[in-house]
């Protein structure tokens, strides 16, 4: 039997993350099992609330960062903490707004595993509502600079885009084009029901729900749980640590096909995504919400870039 580590990221969202972790206690029967929760400077009495609930729990650790390190290198803190104290063939880095309820989840890695040996997994993904698909994200992504000038340029219109409807007191009609309801206080509310959820074939938008059953090796899959193998872990030591937040997930799959590393989706384990806890709980404002994305992710293809040219020289 080999060792699976669940690494859970938590930024002020203790309740979260108590949650996710307990959700991997009740249902997963595998022995060889650790769970590390990291809380990333949260300053408000989260890593305080954690050890408290957990103090009792062996296989559950608490470890804190004294500052906010941003998504990569707050979950590299865990990662490491992992492979040192545990050397797990598995590690499972996963959202602290994430639920486990698939109770073979552990088995299933391994036989996916013995199948076809993965460096990164992905398995099917789905919103609270269990109705969108979040993965795979693409299939068949390729990267160039060119690409990536796009999508920062895109990003970068798009933030002040929303300071501009912010600043002219538009942003009921934006949420209303976004299928967003925002009260009278501006909050962003109940999404209006309509699906508009696509993922990317070959460059094409197509239905969310499309190739979700199949098995779909070279897949871009979803940063909110990833599945790293012993074959990632022996070349890189998590995520790439250059961004802050955002793009996590698209800078590893493409370091991992630099690599020739096998990324994979697999509808076999599966789990449910509550979205963007965090950020919703940092930014109730829909137009504060738009512009901290696209700011932040704008930056972080900024990074992407530079990465790019240095592998390119």
């Amino acid at each position: 039997m080999g060792n699976i580590s669940f690494v859970i990221l938590n930024y002020k969202t203790y309740e979260e993350s108590i949650a996710c972790a307990e959700s991997i206690l009740y249902t997963q029967t595998w022995e060889d099992l650790n769970i590390v929760i990291v809380d990333n400077g949260s300053g408000n009495g989260s890593l305080e609330a954690l050890e408290a609930y957990f103090k009792n729990e062996t296989k559950v650790t608490v470890i804190g960062s004294a500052e906010n390190l941003g998504f990569a290198r707050g979950n590299n803190l865990g990662i490491m903490y992992a492979v040192r104290c545990f050397r797990p063939d598995f590690i499972v880095a996963a959202n602290s707004d994430i639920i486990f309820e698939q109770r073979d989840y552990c088995e299933q890695i391994m036989s996916i595993f013995r199948d076809r040996p993965f460096a990164i997994l992905g398995g099917d993904i789905t919103d609270a509502s269990r109705t969108q698909h979040l993965n795979p994200v693409a299939i068949r992504r390729v990267y160039s600079t060119r690409y990536m000038r796009k999508q920062i340029l895109v990003s970068d219109a798009k933030a002040w885009m929303f300071r501009l409807i912010k600043w002219l007191h538009l942003k009921n009609l934006a949420a209303g084009h976004y299928g967003i309801t925002p009260d009278a206080q501006g909050t962003a509310g109940k999404e209006s029901g309509q699906n508009a959820a696509t993922r990317e074939v070959n460059g094409q938008s197509v239905a969310a729900d499309s190739r979700v059953e199949e098995e779909t090796e070279g897949a871009l899959l979803h940063g909110c749980c990833l599945i790293f193998s012993r074959l990632y872990l022996s070349k890189y030591n998590g995520f790439w640590p250059e961004t802050f937040l955002y793009a996590e997930e698209e800078i590893v799959y493409y370091l991992a096909l630099r690599e020739g590393l096998r990324t994979l989706y697999s509808p076999r384990i599966g789990c449910v995504h509550k979205e963007a806890v965090t950020t919703k709980t940092l930014y109730r404002d829909f137009c504060d919400a738009k512009i901290f994305y696209f700011s932040q992710i704008t930056k972080s293809y900024r990074a992407f870039l530079r990465l790019m040219r240095k592998m390119d020289e």
